[in-house]
């Protein structure tokens, strides 16, 4: 091996040293930590879906037999104090019915109707009394009972911050078990978070439960919203 290929390699291999120690003495300590928020509070909002299901062997039967009674929905639903503008149709369905026998299962039989329709109210005392005269006049099925907030933006952003003051107390109790300072942030992950107990599940009411004078009871409890974190903070001795 001639003297200048042999003094490249001895070159190269010192370089190759320095830089390993260069990168280990810029190698940054560092800490990973989540955190989690969740914030309670009592909804301000409710939205009911309420379905009528018609059946009948005409068509037309069927059809107008669907839409008098989704009518009659509304307007009680109105007189009730409740804006027609906040009472949307969500769904609507026209479909034949046909015949269950083997053989026979091709033939039409009668037609199917189903409505439904969405009521968003902020008054929630309205609830029960919705309930109640959307039963009374033609409503045979109530399919939810959603709870939400007029302003859902703000608990977000307080879960978020809970989260985050979550992740720091985390990873200063830490640093400071370890004799460490914590002199930055590297990095920082939002993973998720929601709100939960917003929906209650509602069995379909008999049409006997409608005429009574008490309004059916509607308990909105308390909501929450969480939040989650990933943070990385940089440390120094």
């Amino acid at each position: 091996m001639s003297k200048i290929i042999l003094a490249a390699l001895v070159l190269l291999l010192s370089m190759a040293a320095h830089s390993e120690t260069a990168s280990a003495e810029e190698r940054v300590p560092t800490l990973s930590v989540s955190g989690e928020g969740i914030v309670e509070a009592a909804p301000d909002r409710a939205t009911i879906s309420i379905g009528v299901v018609t059946q009948d062997r005409d068509a037309g039967l069927a059809q107008s037999n669907n839409a008098r009674a989704a009518q009659g929905i509304v307007n009680s639903i109105v007189k009730l104090g409740v804006e027609r503008r906040n009472i949307h149709t969500s769904d609507y369905n026209f479909r034949p019915n046909y015949r269950a026998e083997e053989g026979r299962r091709h033939e039409i039989n009668g037609y199917v109707v189903s409505n439904t329709v969405n009521v968003t109210v902020d008054d929630l005392e309205l609830i029960g009394k919705i309930i109640d005269s959307a039963l009374a006049n033609g409503a045979n099925n109530i399919n939810s009972l959603d709870f939400g907030f007029k302003n859902q933006k703000a608990l977000e952003e307080q879960a978020l911050k809970a989260a985050i003051g979550d992740a720091r107390r985390k990873a200063e109790l830490t640093a400071q078990e370890l004799g460490v300072r914590i002199v930055g942030v590297q990095d920082v992950n939002i993973n998720g978070g929601g709100f939960y107990g917003m929906q209650r599940n509602m069995k379909a009411m008999p049409m006997m439960e409608a005429s009574m004078d008490a309004a059916t009871p509607i308990e909105a409890g308390t909501v929450a919203c969480s939040a989650s974190v990933h943070v990385t903070f940089i440390l120094s001795r």
